[in-house]
Order: structure tokens, then sequence, then C-alpha cells
């Protein structure tokens, strides 16, 4: 393992200085050595690139971790450079593709002889990268299938990759003050994390089946069926579909498909995936995307995907409304329910920067409209006044604005906020709507009455902790009874509000939406609620009146 590791490292310092980034390892030795151009002194023929050439040139020469890892580090441009970004997004996974002969007994482990598996089997595969490689295969009753096969001993090599990736991360915080901003330690340990995902294929089909529940009403999106009983951790036997990259218009024309009705389809997918399932396939550049003679979208390859919880939806989509009316306000004010800190010295110089970023994707003309800039540029307002945006957010955002971009490869004269308005306010119709609000009134009455019936319980706990002397407050109070009986008395006071309040603001919010019908059982019963609130305060009012007389 050792040995291992110090041979490995000494080609990374090999590649590294061919390209000119050997002050990483030479400032240890001489912090005079760092500093000389080294590109020049040892790769004279390199002279005509820039450094952000040179390091897509060295990553791709690095091997398969160093790649991925320059891969998903392209879909999170918020956090590196937007030099870095350029170059991160055209790395390309060079790779001869593996002989039969060395991924057969991966085959056979999961699903026997291929002879006895398969009625047939191409040998040659038709797709290969860094991690896997895919085959054509015919299973015994006739169905075409694709064969996804992780390359052996792959994940021995990105071990042995990572601890080196993380001291060249070191390196870059040490060399570079400039990038400690994007944090990238940080950025390692999370590749780590997504890494050791993607190696598990299980997770890959696990995923595509998860989209294929969630769209099962739908026959315009999907992903390919996965055949479990020939797929493992190394391995995954999926459908076998036929269809074209999703940018590629001319052939989607030539199969009779509207490239336009494709866009709307994409879009409105992924509304569904983020704000409404709350899962959603997190990286949708082309190649992940396909589209069938029948006009159906397919997406493939779920290495990599995002979750959203049901109390950050609603945050979420708040925050998407602030980006299309270019309202900083609400942007802000989202970002910190959400637990972001925002230097309040700083707050109206980043509502100003942000205002103007806005509003450049608020434009009427088309041509002058630029939402997938505002989506892009937002983050790095953010990161300049420091504030920590959660990853989650980050990648919603991210995955929007890719998607835009090919929405707009498919039609140029896509309008995203005329698109996105009208879904969400069908979101929130749906969410609030009677129905529903009915469904969800017992779940919340029970938490309402958990909290009325623990709060006396917890004040007396508070009172206990007081009279013991286990509570850091000076309490000079000589009878500790009187003191409980009067926040007791205030607690109802306050609870009674907190209730009659409830009352009202609820059901004014009921009969005035514009979803409720008049005269529907919801209506008559919120207009009872609002009566007997009204009536509450004002004898609550009175009682407190007279006390005091």
């Amino acid at each position: 393992m050792v040995t291992e590791s110090i041979r490995r490292y000494q080609e990374i310092v090999r590649i590294l200085s061919k390209y000119g980034f050997g002050a990483f390892f030479l400032e240890d030795i001489s912090p005079g050595l760092a500093k000389m151009d080294l590109q020049k002194r040892l790769h004279p023929e390199l002279e005509g690139y820039t450094k952000y050439e040179l390091m897509r040139f060295a990553i791709e020469e690095l091997g398969p971790a160093f790649v991925k890892f320059g891969q998903i580090l392209s879909t999170r441009r918020e956090m590196i450079p937007p030099e870095v970004y350029e170059e991160l997004i055209m790395l390309q996974d060079k790779v001869a593709p593996l002989s039969y002969e060395v991924i057969e007994p991966t085959i056979v482990k999961y699903c026997g002889p291929v002879e006895e598996a398969f009625l047939s089997f191409e040998r040659v595969p038709f797709a290969a990268a860094s991690v896997s490689q895919v085959h054509r295969a015919v299973l015994p009753d006739g169905t075409k299938v694709a064969v996804k096969v992780q390359r052996p001993g792959i994940r021995r090599k990105i071990e042995v990759d990572l601890p080196i990736m993380r001291r060249l991360a070191e390196r870059v915080e040490k060399l570079e003050p400039d990038l400690v901003v994007y944090n990238p330690m940080g950025l390692v340990d999370e590749f780590v994390t997504q890494i050791y995902k993607e190696l598990d294929f299980t997770q890959d089909g696990q995923n595509a089946d998860t989209l294929n529940r969630n769209f099962k009403d739908n026959p315009k999106v999907k992903a390919p069926k996965i055949y479990w009983e020939y797929s493992g951790t190394q391995l995954l036997t999926m459908e076998y579909i036929e269809g074209v990259r999703i940018d590629n218009v001319a052939a989607i024309r030539e199969m009779g498909v509207n490239p336009a009705d494709i866009a709307e389809i994409g879009f409105q997918a992924y509304l569904q995936q983020i704000f409404i399932d709350g899962f959603f396939h997190s990286d949708p550049h082309p190649g992940n995307m396909m589209v069938t003679r029948a006009g159906e979208l397919v997406f493939i390859d779920f290495g990599m995907v995002g979750r959203v919880r049901p109390e950050r939806r609603d945050t979420f989509i708040q925050i998407l409304l602030a980006f299309v009316s270019a309202d900083v306000d609400v942007l802000l004010e989202s970002l910190e329910a959400l637990g972001i800190k925002i230097d309040e010295e700083k707050k109206e110089q980043l509502k100003d920067e942000l205002y103007a970023v806005l509003q450049g994707s608020q434009s009427t003309d088309l041509e002058r409209m630029d939402f997938g800039s505002a989506m892009s540029s937002a983050p790095d307002v953010l990161n300049k006044y420091r504030v920590r945006v959660p990853s989650t957010l980050m990648q919603v955002l991210k995955v929007i604005w890719m998607i835009f971009d090919v929405a707009v490869i498919l039609d140029p004269k896509f309008n995203f906020n005329a698109r996105v308005k009208p879904y969400i306010e069908e979101i929130i119709r749906d969410r609030y709507a009677s129905q529903n609000l009915l469904k969800q009134l017992p779940l919340a009455m029970m938490d309402l009455t958990k909290g009325f019936v623990a709060l006396p319980k917890a004040i007396n706990k508070v009172v206990t902790k007081v009279s013991k002397g286990q509570f850091q407050v000076e309490v000079t109070s000589r009878d500790i009874s009187k003191l409980s009986t009067s926040i007791d008395a205030s607690t109802d006071k306050i609870v009674m509000g907190v209730i009659i309040a409830s009352m009202v603001i609820g059901s004014s919010l009921v009969l005035n939406a514009p979803f409720i019908s008049s005269y529907t059982p919801i209506y008559w019963l919120a207009t009872v609620i609002y009566v007997s609130a009204i009536a509450c305060a004002v004898f609550s009012l009175y009682t407190i009146m007279k006390r005091k007389k």
C-alpha cells in the first residue's frame, strides 16, 4: 500500500511538473524553486497555452479520479473561478476500452456464465469511460439491454489517489490564498462522498427506479428499466433505449419530433422533480438525456442525484420566484429562513449588486433576456459577500440554469419567466387547496395540541430548575409558587392570543384565496372559525379591561 502510494505520488509529481504545476511540491524543498516558471524551464513547447488549458491537460493525464473530480467540479460553477470552469467543462474521459477477457469475470460474478445468461452479448463496448464501459446484449426472452460493467481495479486506483488529492488541495490553499474562499479541501471531501456513491451501481439503478415511479403517470418522461436479476454493485443491466442526444436538434426533427415540445417536457419534468418530488437528476448535461422517436425524454446515468426535504421546497420556490421577479428582499429573506447569516452592515450593498444581476433577466426582449447569466452570476455575488449558500440550493440553481440552457438550444424563443410562473403558481394552488389542507389539518392540530400541552410542563421545569438553583439566572423572588402561578397565568393569555390570531389569519387566508369557491363546505368552515375568533378576541379584551378596573 505504502509503496503503491509512493509510486503514484511520484507519477503525479512528474505529470504536474510537465505542465508547470510542480510548485505544489517544490514548496516543500525550497520556496525559491516554487516561484520559478517551471513550464518554460521544462517544456518550452507548451508556452502557447494558458495555465488553465495546461490544468485541463494535466487532469486528463492524471487519470480517472482526477477526471471525475474535474467533471463533478464543473457542475459547481458557483464554487470555482470562471476561467477554471470553462476548461473543466471540456474535460474528456480519454480511455481505451478494456478487452472482453478482462471484464468477463465481473459479468460472470453477477450473472453466471455469459452464454447462459444472455442470448447474445457484444464483446466490443459501444461506450467507454474511466469508471465503466457499456455493452449491448440480449436477454433470453429477447429483450435488448445495455450492460454497464465497472472497470476491474478502478476502485483501488481511486482509493490510492484520494489522499494525494487532499494533499494537493492543502497545497492549493497555501500557495494560492485567493482560492481559499472556494474551500478546496471541502470540495475534495465532497468529491470523496460522491465518488463512492458512483462506484456502487446499485444506487444508480435505485435512482432510476425512483424517477420511473415519480413519473409513472407521465408517458413522456422515463428512465431505462433496471433488470436487477442481472445487476450488482459493479454491474448494471438496463433496458436498451434507442434515441438521440437532446442537443442534436437536427436529428430530433428528422424523427418527426418538435424540439420545442421536448424543451417544454424537459423543463416541466425538472420543476416536478425539484419542487414536487424532492428528488432530481443533478447532472443534466446533454449526454445524460435522450429523445426517442416517440417524443419521449429519457434520463440516463443516475450517479449524481439531489434531494430536497419537504420543509425546504416552499423556501426554494420563494427563491426561484425571487429570481424571476428580481425581488432581492424576498431572496435574502428566504436565504435567512434557511439559517444563512448575512452581514447587516453590507446587506444594502449586497442588495444593489444582486438587483443589478437579476434585472438582466427581466427584459421582455427575448434576445436580450439572459436568465442563465443571472442564475450563474448571483452565486458569485453571494460568494463575494461571504454568504454561504447550502449545497442543495446551489445544486437546484445549477440544475435549473443547465436545463434552461438546453431548452434554449431546442427552442431559441424559450421564455423562462413565462414558463416558470404559471407552473409554480399551480404547485402553490395544489399544495394549499382545500382538499390538501383538510388532509393536513389533523396532523397540524395534533402538533398544535402537543405544543400547548407541553408548554406549561416546560415552564414548570424552568421554574423547578430556578427553585433548585440549577438555572443560570439570579432569582430574587421569595415565593417561587407565586412566580409559577404568575407565569402560568401569563402563558394562558399568550396561548389564547396565539390561538385567536391563528384562527383569524388562517380563516382570512382561506376566505380570500382565489382557488376557494364561495358557499363550499371549506368556505363555511372558514367563516365560522373567523366569526368565532373575533368573538373570542372581543371577550378576552373585555375580561382584561374588567380586571384592570
